[in-house]
């Protein structure tokens, strides 16, 4: 019984998704620090990751990793829509147990979505991660579905905290200079 549960296993699909909002923060200021060239600049956004790297002569492909937990993954960018705002990507590579895992990040303007607070002034937006991937092999607790949609949940609040304060910071630099 124990290899056809471990066959099981590893035919089950997950899937989910999460999200966390921006309240004042205008979709286009969240989109550009989450698509295009910021996919290279994950490390800046998401907690627990302090290296993110562009995979020399791999094409759209970067190297994650924590160096506190000693996990890492390498992605591939599999799609940009700017005007939908809207990115996919795919763990290629990782020590995690991933097989298949694809990954798509939007981000929602609140109005556009019925979901209110942007009262007509440019603001408000919500990240939204969702995922579909294979059971994660060999993982135990730390890798139930569950666990992967808390531990997403986690990364895209952080995300959120992060570009909020970026795009704060860079309002207050930008008022910096200008006469009241």
């Amino acid at each position: 019984m124990g290899e056809e549960a471990a066959k099981d296993h590893h035919q089950q699909q997950w899937s989910g998704g999460v999200e966390a909002t921006l309240p004042r923060t205008p979709p286009s200021a969240a989109w550009a620090r989450v698509a295009g060239a910021a996919f290279f600049a994950a490390h800046l956004y998401l907690p627990g990751i302090d290296v993110c790297e562009r995979v020399a002569d791999a094409g759209d492909v970067r190297h994650v990793a924590s160096s506190a937990s000693g996990m890492w993954a390498r992605e591939r960018l599999l799609e940009t829509d700017h005007a939908a705002r809207r990115l996919r990507y795919a763990v290629v590579d990782s020590n995690m147990g991933f097989g298949r895992y694809v990954a798509t990040l939007r981000v929602v303007d609140l109005e556009e979505d019925g979901g209110g607070g942007g009262g007509g002034h440019g603001g408000g937006c919500r990240i939204v991660w969702g995922f579909e991937c294979d059971a994660v092999r060999g993982g135990g607790e730390r890798w139930s579905e569950a666990a992967m949609v808390a531990r997403l949940g986690d990364s895209v609040k952080g995300m959120a905290e992060r570009v909020q304060r970026a795009v704060a910071e860079e309002e207050e630099e930008g008022e910096g200079g200008v006469a009241a």
